[in-house]
């Protein structure tokens, strides 16, 4: 994993904790945000149009799929 260093004004040193805890958490949240977007575009690949049967089956397959591979990483 890549790390980043942010230089810190002097004013908010004392905060510097929270600072990196909040920052860990965008990290996270960020990453979460990639995976199910990859998720996302690959039950999607192959699809053009989609009428409403469709969707319906579409969605009850991305719930349950997307559900699975989170778990399987330890996302939910």
């Amino acid at each position: 994993m890549g790390e980043v260093v942010i230089p810190i004004p002097k004013e908010l040193e004392e905060d510097k904790t929270e600072i990196a805890r909040k920052l860990n958490e965008f990290v996270q949240q960020e990453a979460k945000r990639k995976m199910l977007i990859k998720l996302f575009n690959k039950l999607m690949a192959g699809a053009k149009t989609i009428n409403d049967k469709e969707l319906v089956k579409f969605s009850k397959k991305f719930k349950s799929a997307g559900a699975e591979e989170l778990k399987g990483k330890g996302l939910i």
